[in-house]
């Protein structure tokens, strides 16, 4: 039986370091308070977060806006990661 793949394996430190902010931001499903990007080292994380399909743009269409969200393999990431969700209200 093969072992499954891990995502932490698989992200730099920094990765995991904003990974872990968007998910302190985000309150609930599809809203957060990630809505700035101060660096463009920050973005191009956050871009390899969104490429890696962890998060993405609530705002993707608004031109140079942004409010970062995890997706379904973002909050198993963070489960993974032990970086807590539980805050994070979902509807299904």
């Amino acid at each position: 039986m093969q072992k499954p793949k891990t995502m932490n394996t698989n992200l730099t430190q920094n990765e995991i370091e904003i990974l872990t902010t968007v998910a302190n931001c985000q309150s609930e499903d599809g809203f957060s308070e990630y809505t700035s990007v101060d660096s463009d080292s920050e973005k191009g994380t956050l871009g390899s977060l969104v490429k890696k399909q962890l998060i993405y743009n609530c705002y993707s269409e608004i031109e140079e806006s942004y409010m970062y969200c995890l997706t379904e393999e973002g909050v198993n990431a963070c489960n993974e990661l032990a970086i807590s969700t539980k805050h994070i209200q979902f509807f299904n």
